[in-house]
């Protein structure tokens, strides 16, 4: 009779005798994750601002699409990449792979920590902070802000102690996520009576002359709010059947999303007024305000609380598997190669990120850091982007489960929207980049250091 076989992740933790992530999620929680990861803040605080620099409700509605049309584009590009590739870190192992260098994939890594995911989690538990205040009527800035990082610590807490643990907070808040967004939409139908909406001209008088780069800030807005949708390809190693659930989970996850995201924009543009919708700092509660009242803007500022609490917990799920696969290959701080033997879990990733992002919370500047975190994020994701079409080329019997749907005119089109919107948001508000890429050049040091230790310790085995 023969021995059964150790699984995969068996024997790399007897061969490496270190605790090793496990193979434990399943599609329908990649699926969460990517709804927990996008709806989160943006829908309920980003439409005031879309408003704001575009200036028209036609305009203000096709910032949203062209968010959505680019998202998708990139969705089905990744679904390729994360179902070739299910390898821990995603958007790290893509850049590794596609461009045969560790300088690229490290550069993203360190600007995932430090500006990228970590402001996005400053943001959303911001969003929660605030909503928070309003409930329980907290005034004081600061204790806002600290009510900001406890939501970030708290949630780092939890994700230590088992991908299990952040797995069910996942599940359970897709569901809340969904349903806040789903019962704006049916109210707004049922009770609206309806404003009228101004849909024509699409450039109106109060549009302002910038109208480039108004509504390139403006898509970079709508951009944070569906960002989220490749969260699942960070965690390719936890995942069962990686090669289908990855692009199942996009794709579902993305496409439920988008729905409720168009549907929510039009009940704003019909239950309030557009100048009511570009003065609005809590959008969702000013809504249901007019709908059923003020207990109705109470529930949705309470269920707000939590969606912003779940998209958290979603970051901090799925981003620390980058800084763990850098530092398995040597580019990162050693010490954030370690799992905890019980839980499973990578426990000085998730604690180093979450108390990087509680600077951010601290900083309390929503609008600002959306700003700041998506270009950056964009640029990593052209960057992934591009090297899909160079993979078709250097490595095109690489085993591809699913292939982009389109391909080349997909990621064609996605670089094309790209790289236009961050050439006009540069030209039109260039210090936040410039400080961004300062605070991307102070890792180089690091990288040459940790590089050189590397080729040391390989040249004397």
């Amino acid at each position: 009779m023969s021995q059964p076989t150790a699984s995969p992740d068996v024997a790399t933790e007897a061969a490496s005798r270190q605790p090793q992530l496990l193979r434990v999620l399943s599609a329908k929680t990649g699926t969460a994750l990517i709804i927990g990861g996008i709806i989160g803040s943006g829908i309920f605080m980003v439409p005031s601002s879309v408003a704001s620099q575009v200036g028209s409700p036609s305009l203000s509605l096709l910032v949203w699409i062209g968010g959505a049309v680019l998202s998708l584009a990139g969705a089905l590009c990744f679904a390729e990449l994360g179902a070739a590739i299910p390898e821990s870190g995603g958007i790290y192992a893509f850049l590794r792979r596609a461009y045969g260098s560790d300088i690229v994939a490290y550069l993203f890594g360190w600007a995932f920590l430090f500006i990228i995911i970590t402001g996005a989690m400053g943001a959303v538990a911001t969003t929660f902070a605030r909503y928070a205040g309003g409930l329980f009527e907290i005034n004081d800035l600061w204790t806002e802000r600290f009510v900001a990082v406890g939501c970030i610590l708290f949630l780092t807490i939890m994700n230590c102690l088992g991908v299990k643990v952040g797995g069910r907070i996942i599940n359970v808040f897709a569901f809340i996520k969904v349903g806040a967004v789903v019962g704006v939409i049916v109210l707004g139908a049922a009770l609206g009576q309806g404003t009228e909406v101004s849909w024509t001209p699409l450039v109106q008088d109060r549009t302002g002359t910038d109208l480039l780069g108004g509504f390139s800030l403006a898509m970079l807005g709508a951009l944070f709010a569906f960002n989220g949708w490749f969260f699942v390809t960070f965690i390719s190693s936890e995942i069962k059947d990686p090669e289908r659930s990855i692009p199942r989970s996009i794709f579902v996850g993305l496409g439920i999303v988008t729905v409720v995201y168009i549907l929510a924009n039009i009940v704003y543009l019909k239950v309030l007024s557009f100048d009511q919708l570009q003065q609005s700092q809590r959008v969702a509660a000013d809504t249901m305000q007019i709908l059923v009242g003020a207990n109705g803007a109470m529930i949705i500022s309470a269920v707000i609380m939590m969606t912003s609490f779940g998209t958290v917990n979603a970051q901090l799920l799925a981003a620390p598997r980058v800084y763990h696969a850098m530092a398995n290959h040597g580019i990162f701080f050693k010490v954030v190669k370690y799992v905890h033997p019980r839980f499973r879990t990578p426990v000085v990733s998730i604690v180093f990120q979450g108390l990087w992002a509680s600077v951010f919370a601290l900083s309390g500047t929503y609008v600002q850091i959306i700003g700041f975190t998506t270009f950056f994020n964009y640029i990593f994701l052209t960057l992934a982007v591009i090297g899909l079409m160079l993979l078709r080329k250097k490595e095109p019997d690489l085993a591809r489960p699913y292939r982009t749907w389109g391909y080349p005119i997909t990621p064609i089109l996605f670089l094309l929207i790209s790289t236009g919107v961050l050439i006009n948001v540069f030209i039109t508000d260039y210090t936040r980049p410039l400080i961004g890429a300062l605070l991307l050049c102070t890792g180089l040091p690091f990288y040459f250091y940790w590089k050189n230790r590397r080729g040391h310790v390989t040249s004397s085995d």
